[in-house]
């Protein structure tokens, strides 16, 4: 699933267009200022005579010679006090515009060539008082612009390799990360939605311990609230009983008091869950819940192309009847066991296996019959290996084992008893029993004079041969050169 704004149809309208209100008539503030000052010395020219004959009783003080001589006075007073403001303020106000048109630039480079800015948007704060006030407030604001952007060019590197990736387990990783590192998460865990199933997908500091379920149980209690509501819960780890969830230091093992349950839901369904314990943040609570909100928002569609992805690859790898690993990448897992096993010098095994007679099952009962015979032994050889051993179906009734720093005579072991186990087996079809046997081939890299994989394959095909060859139900090893039968067990 690939993500795509949508094309621009029309013309792109000019950002002054989109963000200016319409022009208005505009006041000259250093004009209105000069004016006022030229008023109130005049006010005060003219309201000095008349005051000096009140309080010092002379007559000569309203003459017309006394009076111009303060109307004059009060207008160079003014004058003064203009130019003086103007030498003082507008110096400071003409350092501010600078640094405004400065900062202005650089923003605005940053915004067209999309890449992050390495200085940074202030202007030195050089006052005390309202210009300094004003000159912190552009401080600021210039702060958040460059916080946006920085978290800008951090999510479209997120979201470059997101768009590059569809592998679960790395887009699980990116997303986890993301997220400590752009929220308030400091570690958690990711759940992703598989077969119906909340699986563990990725931890970041969080104790991947038995305590730890690979599973989620989404049936009842706060996880399925936050299922079904798709809103961020937030809760008490002790009253809520999620003891599992601890981190060790090396001051001890630490349990956080408090976790949220974060649903990523892409298409109105709840495809992943993002279980993580936040640090300290200086964000309220709700800028916080509303950050969380929006990434899980962002990630989710990219968490559901990713598992989409590795569904598809685990029905294009699994055959669609056994449920087993089908031949092509049966054969990738022996290449890369074989590789692993020429670098660290270990021994690895191959079993071929062939149910015996199965052509005579199909045409006694049918081929209805026959596939759930192959089903059957399928399934219960599956069950009885190890983690790391792998079973694929070779092609029609041949089965081929990869055992894994097994070596001859441990592979021989398993193979015996997966041939008890089949022989023991019973199958019913249509109130029909139906009872087959396996012959199976064994050999080891140990056991081979040149080391390929194809050699290897070849050798316990020999050694399958051998084994039907010598009246079925056998099972053979390839040894010196050459197959021998190993004895039965009763």
């Amino acid at each position: 699933m690939t993500i795509k704004s949508p094309p621009i149809t029309g013309p792109i309208p000019q950002q002054k267009d989109a963000f200016l209100p319409l022009p208005t008539q505009r006041r000259d503030v250093f004009k209105i200022l000069f004016l006022s000052m030229i008023a109130f010395g005049l006010l005060v020219g003219a309201a000095f005579p008349p005051l000096v004959k009140i309080y010092f009783h002379d007559t000569h003080a309203t003459s017309i010679s006394f009076s111009l001589m303060c109307l004059a006075a009060g207008i160079t007073v003014g004058v003064a006090n203009y130019i003086l403001f103007s030498l003082v303020v507008s110096k400071e106000l003409r350092f501010l515009v600078e640094g405004m048109t400065q900062v202005n630039k650089q923003i605005r480079a940053a915004l067209f060539s999309r890449q992050a800015h390495d200085g940074s948007y202030e202007i030195e704060v050089k006052s005390n008082d309202m210009i300094g006030e004003v000159t912190q407030a552009f401080n600021t604001m210039s702060q958040t612009v460059e916080q946006r952007f920085s978290h800008e060019a951090g999510f479209r590197d997120i979201i470059s390799h997101l768009s590059a990736n569809v592998d679960l387990d790395k887009t699980s990783d990116i997303i986890l990360n993301y997220f400590i590192d752009a929220t308030c998460i400091t570690s958690g865990l990711l759940y992703g939605k598989i077969e119906d199933e909340m699986l563990l997908l990725s931890s970041h500091d969080v104790d991947t311990n038995d305590k730890l379920p690979r599973k989620l149980e989404t049936w009842q209690g706060i996880i399925y609230d936050a299922v079904v509501s798709g809103k961020i819960h937030t809760i008490n780890t002790e009253a809520s009983g999620f003891d599992w969830i601890s981190i060790t230091t090396p001051f001890g093992t630490l349990r956080p008091k408090s976790i949220r349950i974060i649903p990523l839901i892409a298409d109105k369904s709840t495809v992943g869950l993002l279980i993580g314990s936040c640090g300290h943040s200086d964000k309220p609570e709700k800028e916080q819940l509303a950050t969380l909100e929006t990434y899980s928002s962002y990630m989710a569609p990219y968490l559901q192309n990713a598992l989409l992805h590795n569904k598809i690859q685990e029905m294009a790898s699994y055959d669609a009847l056994t449920h087993v690993l089908n031949r092509r990448f049966g054969i990738v897992r022996l290449e890369e066991e074989f590789s692993t096993a020429m670098r660290y010098n270990s021994d690895l095994s191959t079993i071929m296996l062939d149910i015996d007679k199965f052509k005579l099952v199909n045409d006694t009962y049918g081929h209805e019959a026959g596939d759930m015979v192959l089903k059957n032994v399928a399934s219960s050889i599956s069950l009885n290996l190890r983690n790391e051993e792998v079973i694929c179906r070779y092609g029609g009734e041949e089965f081929l084992i990869i055992l894994p720093m097994a070596n001859l005579n441990k592979a021989s072991l398993v193979a015996e008893r997966i041939r008890l186990i089949v022989e023991q087996q019973t199958s019913y079809y249509k109130d029909t029993i139906i009872l087959v046997t396996v012959s199976l081939g064994v050999s080891s890299i140990s056991s081979l004079i040149t080391q390929n994989k194809n050699d290897l394959i070849n050798a316990a095909d020999t050694a399958l041969y051998h084994a039907k060859h010598m009246g079925r139900n056998q099972v053979a090893v390839f040894r010196n050169n050459e197959a021998v039968l190993l004895p039965r067990e009763s």
